[in-house]
């Protein structure tokens, strides 16, 4: 973003096309880290719903073979 600037000014652009690129720049950074958390989030909300799954796998079947075992006595 630094070397942009820096080209722009070069170039010799006014403030009004210096600030108009330095907005897009800005937006369109914003929207790439909108975009990774937005990953990272669905990452963390999947390993979280399939640790919920195997913990309640896990609890079923430890009460299917407690209830085997009740019943066998």
């Amino acid at each position: 973003m630094v070397e942009q600037l820096h080209r722009l000014i070069d170039a010799g652009a006014g403030q009004p096309i210096i600030n108009e690129r330095m907005a897009a720049i800005l937006e369109t950074t914003r929207r790439e880290l909108d975009r990774i958390g937005t990953d990272h989030e669905k990452r963390l909300r999947f390993l979280e719903r399939t640790i919920s799954y195997a913990l309640g796998a896990v609890g079923m079947v430890s009460a299917i073979l407690y209830l085997i075992n009740v019943i066998k006595k």
